[in-house]
């Protein structure tokens, strides 16, 4: 396994790692961070600790929340990824962060965070940067078509007696989640991912241009190569009836080719000066 930059990341998203919302500021040079989302709970109370009047997340001292991630995220079965602890968040008294995503994992992440200080631990959702997800090549593709665990992880919020609202069940239950598609379009949306599809687009442009060119020269050194040697033996060829044409249409077809190329290289210089 490698682990991606952050170059193998822009060039995997929209083809073998989706992430929404996208947002490049939180691309690193080997990671990307996630934040959090207002789907927090408490371990102890089962209670909903996210204040909406203060808009934070507010963990309690020695208490353990769980937090789904504001990002929905998949990978194709030729990627996994691990998550770790930030040392901004550690250093303020949140536990290590362990876990990993699996090959073809579709949604948000739920992420448990211990308090161990004596104080409040406040998160700000869609700010707050509280875990890191560092992703890797797979040796081989993963033989399993589907990872085995439920979008946001909701069967544990279950398991440990996290009821959840209708209101919480329909937000974390949105198409987007569940389908790699309607996940897709939601990338497309992103300011930043379009600023990397169009910039990846113009160089599939460039290249296509640029291949152009290479058959354009390459034809015109055929025609060329031929032109010659139907003129070293002229004597001997052209006493036949397909002489004259041959000659006449190489001709003409290189006079073509050059006057496209040189229509080419000015419209291409224009549009640079404009």
């Amino acid at each position: 396994m490698s682990t991606l930059s952050d170059i193998d990341i822009k060039r995997e998203l929209g083809i073998n790692i989706y992430i929404y919302p996208y947002n490049k500021g939180n691309l690193k040079g080997a990671n990307y961070n996630l934040t959090a989302s207002e789907f927090a709970w408490s371990l102890s109370t089962k209670q909903r600790i996210y204040n909406s009047q203060n808009k934070k997340i507010i963990i309690e001292p020695g208490d353990t929340a769980l937090i789904e991630t504001n990002e929905t995220i998949w990978v194709s079965k030729k990627i996994m990824g691990t998550y770790h602890s930030r040392v901004t968040q550690v250093s303020h008294g949140t536990g290590h962060i362990g876990t990993t995503l699996d090959p073809n994992y579709i949604g948000p992440s739920l992420i448990a965070v211990h308090n161990h200080s004596n104080d409040p631990i406040e998160l700000i959702p869609e700010e707050t940067h509280f875990v890191t997800l560092a992703f890797q090549y797979l040796s081989s593709e993963s033989s399993k078509d589907k990872h085995g665990n439920n979008h946001g992880r909701l069967e544990i919020l279950s398991k440990v007696g996290i009821i959840l609202t209708t209101d919480e069940e329909n937000a974390l239950n949105k198409d987007y989640m569940i389908e790699t598609e309607a996940l897709l379009s939601k990338l497309e949306e992103c300011q930043d991912y379009q600023v990397i599809r169009q910039s990846r687009q113009n160089k599939i442009k460039k290249f296509s241009i640029r291949k152009f060119y290479w058959g354009l020269s390459f034809i015109i050194i055929l025609l060329i190569i031929t032109s010659t040697i139907l003129s070293v033996n002229k004597k001997k060829l052209e006493s036949n009836n397909w002489y004259q044409p041959a000659t006449y249409a190489i001709e003409k077809s290189i006079e073509a080719i050059i006057v496209v190329i040189i229509t080419l290289t000015t419209n291409k210089l224009l549009n640079q000066d404009q």
